[in-house]
């Protein structure tokens, strides 16, 4: 299934590793039809940004400590976009960057 409309995105907590990467995790409102087919009841979004360049995005289910990889064919581009963009303004290394 395809992830989708994602709301309410707010920072839940952060690991910084200077000139490395960004770790944060993130919760958010995901739609029901997803938690019913991944079989989750309390997901966050694990976001890994590199200084380098790129990221992952990992689903992780609190309740059944589920970890779900989702390709970038599995996220819809714009709700990607979203998850990154407010990862990125939410980063220690990355702050900066966004606010141009």
């Amino acid at each position: 299934m395809l992830l989708r409309d994602l709301e309410n995105l707010k920072l839940f907590s952060q690991l910084s590793l200077k000139q490395v990467e960004d770790r944060l995790l993130i919760t958010a409102d995901f739609p029901k039809d997803f938690l019913m087919e991944n079989k989750m009841r309390d997901p966050f979004l694990y976001v890994i940004l590199y200084t380098r360049g790129g990221e992952r995005i990992k689903i992780i289910d609190e309740y059944s400590a589920k970890i779900y990889h989702p390709t970038k064919q599995e996220i819809d581009p714009e709700t990607r976009k979203k998850i990154v963009l407010f990862a990125r303004s939410q980063a220690k290394q990355f702050r900066e960057l966004t606010k141009e």
